[in-house]
């Protein structure tokens, strides 16, 4: 494929050598999201921080604020050999995901495309009222009429991953700047505006956080004055009526209730279907065998965001100097399975989402933001 000059995303120099602590005690694994026995098949496992631990206590040697200088290269460059070394560790490591979402794949006969062709092909879309069984069904009723993302075309698209690395970014103004901001579940920006801004465009939320009391979706106020897109994987190959009558967490009631209080609100639901298209389209891209798990809110985000974005900046998803083993930049859980993916396919997800990248490696590595350009899709034809 023909070579892409990559340059930086950022206008301004931000602050990267942050001293990192020195020592870190692992807590005991505190799932975010998965508590119940129900949840067992989508438990987060807890990924050994001692298998890692150069990351967490030596970082200082890679980072550095001058970009163009020998020596900055030179840490840059060592500090991509490292992440991209581990992701591609992380993703050849055998797994057994067992069958819950009974996932039936070939690969394609047909050359793949380019991964955001490919990308843009699957298609990651909400339900409309106007599709069966939603002509008939009572959520139709429920679902807006309004397009997701508004009258917005050829926008500037920022998604803003959770992770600990925002800590003490000072990325609030950049990510600000953008047309879309896009968050994630039931990450604040309240006490945390100068790392990871305070506009928000769009929440994309699993069905686990729209379903359990612990998230107030119905009384929160982070939930209120934003389009929501919520998402349940369902299985593989289910129609959308098999999906409906066995979610995996009933979204609906609270869907609905959410719907019937706020109905100006532009609540949408994702087409579960298209949530494997995104799945398949990576294990397309991904010459080794993925989890057979859905892909994470940030990836099905992603698929959202390309046909109406001229670019996408992708903040702290490929991990920077700034990584700290900190699952989420709000809480203080230690786990580097948020990092480095131990259920969600998440180490295939970020090597393709460094693949799709036209910013510069001292963007990615040290300021923390891939750039996925998408105003050429007229080439995807």
């Amino acid at each position: 494929s023909q070579a892409v000059e990559r340059r930086s995303v950022f206008y301004v120099k931000h602050n990267s050598t942050e001293k990192t602590q020195k020592s870190v005690s692992s807590s005991d694994e505190k799932p975010t999201l998965w508590l119940k026995d129900h949840d067992a098949p989508r438990i987060r496992p807890h990924f050994s921080l001692t298998k890692t631990s150069n990351f967490l206590f030596d970082l200082n040697r890679y980072r550095c604020s001058e970009p163009l200088t020998a020596d900055c290269i030179n840490r840059t460059v060592l500090f991509r050999a490292k992440i991209i070394g581990e992701l591609r560790k992380r993703l050849k490591e055998p797994f057994t995901d067992g069958d819950h979402y009974q996932v039936r794949y070939g690969r394609p006969i047909e050359p793949v495309p380019s991964p955001v062709c490919r990308m843009v092909r699957a298609n990651v879309r909400v339900l409309s009222w106007k599709e069966p069984p939603f002509t008939w069904n009572e959520i139709g009723s429920y679902l807006p009429t309004t397009p997701v993302f508004g009258n917005i075309t050829n926008g500037s698209c920022v998604i803003v991953a959770s992770a600990g690395s925002l800590k003490r970014s000072q990325l609030g103004a950049f990510i600000d700047e953008h047309d879309i901001v896009m968050r994630f579940n039931h990450a604040p920006t309240e006490g945390f505006e100068a790392d990871v801004g305070s506009k928000t465009t769009i929440r994309v939320v699993n069905s686990q956080v729209v379903t359990k009391p612990e998230y107030r979706l119905l009384t929160a106020p982070l939930f209120r004055n934003v389009t929501i897109a919520a998402w349940d994987p369902g299985k593989f190959d289910q129609s959308l009526s098999e999906w409906l009558a066995t979610p995996d967490f009933n979204l609906f009631e609270n869907f609905k209730k959410f719907r019937s209080n706020h109905p100006q609100s532009n609540f949408h639901i994702i087409d579960p279907r298209s949530i494997w298209r995104a799945w398949t389209a990576l294990q397309d891209l991904t010459t080794t065998p993925i989890r057979k798990n859905p892909p994470t809110s940030g990836f099905i985000g992603l698929g959202l965001l390309m046909p109406v974005c001229r670019y996408i900046d992708v903040v702290e998803y490929i991990p920077s100097t700034r990584m700290n083993g900190l699952c989420h930049y709000y809480d203080d859980e230690l786990n580097l399975g948020c990092t480095f993916g131990a259920w969600h396919p998440l180490a295939a997800e970020k090597l393709l989402v460094y693949q799709m990248n036209s910013a510069d490696d001292y963007s990615v590595f040290q300021q923390g933001t891939v750039r996925i350009r998408t105003d050429q899709l007229d080439r995807c034809q």
